[in-house]
């Protein structure tokens, strides 16, 4: 928990009562805020709570129906991000805002490169040399600002966001800042989340407030000083961190209680024998190699590796989306050979992709259609797929995941991110697949979906389908699990038995990843 200065704090910026409407939708009922100087405030709810809608009124991406902000005590109502970096305001946003063709020095100074021009001719030299400091600043190694940001994987991206906003706070003369952090540690490591953290520490020793979202308690109460809850677009109540706890904060969030138990461990059963899904000697050149493992009827398996282990590569190859270079895949005693993911789909395996909200759905699409894209084949009659039958779907799938929508003809752009997460969620499920490949299931979703999608996969599992998971934290994978294999440099340096009983400590985990 971040230590708490005891002389009282200048306030940085405050929102009252701030309204937000769209069409028939009261996203924002008279929400406040208010961040010190010095001070980390968490804002946490559940998807659909308000919390990312307040950020982007915050930072000028959305414009609230009503209601007032102050920043350095004015008056504050920015038209624009630029607008809002222009009063030292700066926001990671929960889907990444980074232009992939462009490079990284041109990302961290994007809209800023007239500091650079002189006659209308940029000087790439300084712009880069500056892009270089910057990252030095959060403790980025190992990335060339020249590097065009499409070469980087999600988590380098993230890292590249901080520094990026970060930067805004060394350009405001000697002016607090406000930085805002939609959750962005949702994919990082634990290594990169502990940078994250310290870089967070360093803003606010400096007099800079910092207001960050997350949907893991532990985090929120690790890193801030105060939180703010949401719930249903209203604020229900705000505390000094010192006097919370994760199942106080849980049942402000829920309106109910918990055990925090989500896993369920007595209900988790063991598998049978029919091997759905095999790999031998599998291998994708330069990323792994010589990997093995049995995959049984009703058994989920975890994948355990830090980024760049090759756990996820192993998927992707599985599911279609690359070519293995080496060994074989035996799906129910078969061998296979897949070109594409619609190809897997049509064998029975899908995979909920790393990058969902950019690969795994159609945003500008509706909600039942995002939902029906994995089985319209299975709904067609005389190849036409009845309306009323998407829709029908669609509703259970609302009701069943808790969906926060209008209806099923909305748009999932205009959801929450945790909600447009559930719909990609009920689109897999509804599939129908033999073998579900789950990448970082519950990452953005709040404690409640989360023990919503577990249940989700524990009926899946006990209806006989296979499931590979990897989990959005040891925790999760090692509980989740009835078997977890560990991976380390495209190798497979661990198996472990995870029956409900014995299960491996995290320890026994991080050794072998290590």
């Amino acid at each position: 928990m971040a230590k708490l200065d005891k002389t009282p704090k200048k306030t940085l910026f405050s929102a009252k009562d701030i309204q937000k409407h769209y069409a028939a939708t009261h996203a924002l009922k008279g929400v406040e805020l208010e961040v010190r100087e010095g001070e980390i405030v968490g804002l946490i709810g559940e998807n659909g709570a308000g919390k990312s809608t307040l950020l982007k009124i915050i930072i000028g991406a959305e414009t609230a129906t009503g209601g007032s902000m102050t920043m350095h005590g004015n008056p504050y109502a920015p038209r624009n991000p630029m607008d809002a970096n222009a009063s030292g305001v700066g926001m990671v946003f929960q889907e990444q805002s980074l232009i992939v063709s462009l490079t990284v020095g041109q990302n961290i100074y994007f809209g800023h490169e007239r500091e650079f021009s002189k006659f209308g001719v940029i000087n790439w030299a300084n712009l880069y040399k500056s892009a270089q400091e910057a990252l030095d600043e959060v403790d980025i190694r190992g990335i060339n600002p020249r590097k065009k940001v499409g070469d980087l994987n999600f988590a380098a991206r993230q890292m590249i966001e901080v520094a990026k906003v970060i930067n805004v706070t060394k350009t405001k003369d000697n002016r607090k800042c406000l930085i805002l952090l939609d959750e962005p540690t949702s994919v990082l490591s634990e290594e990169e989340t502990k940078s994250l953290f310290a870089q967070m520490r360093k803003l606010a020793a400096r007099g800079h407030g910092v207001v960050f979202i997350s949907h893991r308690l532990d985090e929120v109460l690790e890193i801030t000083d105060r939180v703010y809850v949401y719930k249903d677009g209203a604020s229900v109540g705000s505390l000094d961190t010192k006097d919370a706890h994760e199942a106080k904060l849980y049942e402000l969030m829920v309106g109910r209680t918990t055990s925090t138990e989500y896993y369920k461990l007595e209900k988790q059963t063991p598998p049978d024998e029919e091997v759905m899904l095999e790999v031998k000697d599998l291998g994708l050149m330069g990323v792994f190699k010589h990997v093995s493992f049995k995959l049984r009827r009703g058994e989920i398996l975890g994948i355990c590796g830090v980024v760049g282990s090759g756990k996820e590569d192993i998927c992707e190859v599985i599911c279609g989306d690359e070519r293995p270079t080496s060994g074989e895949i035996i799906l129910k005693g078969k061998p296979v050979s897949f070109s594409s993911p619609a190809d897997g789909l049509r064998n029975d395996i899908l995979m909920i992709p790393k990058e969902r909200l950019v690969e795994g759905v159609i945003r500008t699409a509706s909600v039942e259609k995002n939902i029906a894209l994995s089985n319209l084949e299975s709904m067609a009659v005389a190849y036409f797929v009845p309306s009323a039958k998407v829709r029908r779907q669609a509703l259970g799938w609302i009701d069943k995941m808790r969906i926060k929508t209008s209806g099923p003809k909305e748009l999932l752009i205009q959801l929450s991110g945790g909600n447009q997460q559930k719909v990609i969620f009920s689109r897999l499920l509804a599939s129908d697949c033999d073998i579900l490949i789950l990448n970082h299931p519950t990452r953005g979703v709040d404690v409640g979906a989360k023990e919503e999608i577990y249940a989700a996969i524990r009926e899946i599992v006990a209806d006989g389908k296979s499931v590979i998971l990897l989990g959005d934290t040891l925790d999760e994978c090692i509980s989740m699990s009835g078997r977890v294999l560990v991976m380390k440099d495209g190798l497979v340096t661990g198996e472990f038995d995870a029956p409900p009983d014995n299960k491996p400590t995290q320890v026994d985990i991080v050794s072998a990843m290590m």
